[in-house]
């Protein structure tokens, strides 16, 4: 009774359990579905990532076969040079190699000659080039002051007498000027100041009254010039011109002399006496020596006459060197040959003293203020035209370019020299 009593609990428990197993196997069936989707990402993931490393493999593979050909292309490049230095050794072991570093030193010395003549040429042309652009400048600022000439021209009134006067004025300042410049007169070119200042204070007008001003100075600075007398100059060296004709040598007659002495003594100088036209016998001496002839006299005269001509015109001509020189001729010449303890002579010598203490060229003012001055004023112009400041020369292509195709060769040829010449020096060191 027991077992069927206890059969309807196992019954009621086996019905409550049956639910449960059959919800286990769909949680299992569930877990391996995501597991395998799982899987799946899983795989999907490791073939992506090989795929990468496949194709990076494949890149770096490239960049690896890129470098060795580049490194074969450079290892044959200097297997190809380091063959060439063999050569060029050999070469030079078996050539002459002074005579050909001679001909390359006397080569580059020739390219050295020509890049100087080029820059010799170049600084030619930049020259001209700076002169011409001087001429341009000069030429525009004369055009300038023509253009502010003409102006002032045209708008000034036309006032025929007072041109006249002007022009009068203009004459009367260029006289003086020359006047004092050719011929040292400052008194006549006071006197042309004179009568331009009277020639302007007629005018009346306070526009020269500066032209006015710069003649009262000019006139005050000749008041002040030591001009010598030079017609009382001419007469002095002609009084000792005249003077001459009675200037007495130094030398007398000794034989006078000694003929006075002898008849002052006794009978034996008169025996002798008598004989003395027989034979003469008579001791030389300095002065004896230094007489001279008639004929000479007249020569000294002439020339002494002849120098004195010299300073004469030396005078007219204001030339005190030479006035001076031609003096201290005169003054040797009459040391020299006539008696300096006879009173002409030492009157001329004190004449010839007084002419040479005297300053023949006397220095002069300028005087041209006026002039130019009164030249502004008639131009319109109170100041000169301020000319256009220099500009810098521009370079002349047409004249340079046949230098820069005439320098390109000359280069082209001297720079494989030079590297030629370093390796070499660099093989020596």
């Amino acid at each position: 009774m027991p077992e069927n009593s206890d059969t309807p609990e196992r019954q009621e428990a086996s019905s409550e359990g049956m639910p449960a197993e059959k919800e286990r196997p769909r949680g299992r069936s569930r877990l391996a579905f995501f597991a395998f989707l799982f899987s799946l990402a899983a795989l999907a993931g490791t073939a992506w990532m090989w795929w990468q490393d496949q194709s990076s493999l494949g890149l770096e593979e490239e960049r690896m076969f890129e470098e060795m050909a580049r490194l074969d292309g450079r290892d044959s490049e200097l297997s190809l040079k380091l063959s060439e230095v063999r050569d060029e050794l050999a070469r030079l072991n078996t050539g002459d190699v002074s005579a050909e570093w001679q001909a390359l030193q006397d080569r580059l010395q020739a390219d050295r000659a020509k890049m100087e003549q080029v820059e010799k040429a170049l600084d030619e042309q930049m020259s001209l080039a700076r002169s011409l652009q001087a001429a341009a400048d000069s030429v525009n600022g004369r055009m300038l002051a023509a253009e502010a000439a003409l102006t002032g021209m045209s708008t000034r009134e036309l006032d025929a007498g007072g041109e006249l006067d002007l022009a009068e004025v203009d004459y009367l300042l260029r006289l003086a000027n020359e006047r004092l410049k050719l011929f040292t007169d400052p008194v006549g070119a006071d006197q042309a100041l004179e009568v331009a200042d009277t020639h302007l204070a007629a005018l009346d007008n306070p526009m020269y009254t500066g032209v006015r001003q710069d003649i009262a100075a000019a006139r005050r600075n000749l008041a002040a010039v030591d001009i010598p007398d030079y017609l009382d100059l001419a007469s002095q060296l002609d009084s000792i011109q005249q003077r001459i004709a009675q200037l007495p040598f130094k030398s007398s007659d000794p034989q006078k002399q000694d003929g006075s002495a002898a008849a002052a003594d006794g009978w034996w100088e008169k025996v002798k006496g008598v004989f003395s036209n027989l034979v003469t016998i008579r001791r030389s001496t300095d002065e004896e020596n230094a007489r001279i002839s008639l004929q000479d006299k007249d020569f000294i005269r002439q020339r002494l006459w002849l120098q004195l001509e010299i300073a004469h015109l030396a005078l007219m001509r204001r030339d005190q060197k030479a006035f001076t020189i031609a003096l201290e001729r005169v003054r040797e010449s009459l040391v020299t040959w006539f008696d300096p303890a006879d009173s002409s002579v030492q009157s001329v010598s004190d004449q010839l003293d007084a002419l040479d203490a005297i300053k023949v060229r006397a220095d002069v003012p300028d005087i041209t203020a006026p002039w130019s001055t009164l030249r502004l004023l008639r131009a319109g112009q109170s100041r000169p035209v301020a000319l256009p400041p220099a500009r810098e020369p521009e370079p002349v292509g047409e004249e340079i370019e046949p230098v820069v195709e005439e320098i390109e060769p000359v280069v082209e040829e001297i720079e494989p020299v030079v590297e030629e010449e370093s390796g070499a020096e660099e093989e020596q060191g």
